[in-house]
């Protein structure tokens, strides 16, 4: 995760996908694949 840095929520979903295919290979699906991406920008400060 650390080399998206900076990338798009878009990108991000992307890589991962690119990843898990690496991962699984030619071995079957079983299952869906959801993925949420979440981007926090931080807290706010309250008066």
């Amino acid at each position: 995760m650390n080399r998206l840095h900076g990338c798009s929520g878009e990108e991000v979903c992307r890589a991962v996908r690119q990843d898990i295919d690496l991962f699984v290979g030619t071995a079957p699906q079983f299952d869906d694949i959801t993925m949420l991406y979440l981007k926090y920008n931080g807290g706010t400060k309250h008066a």
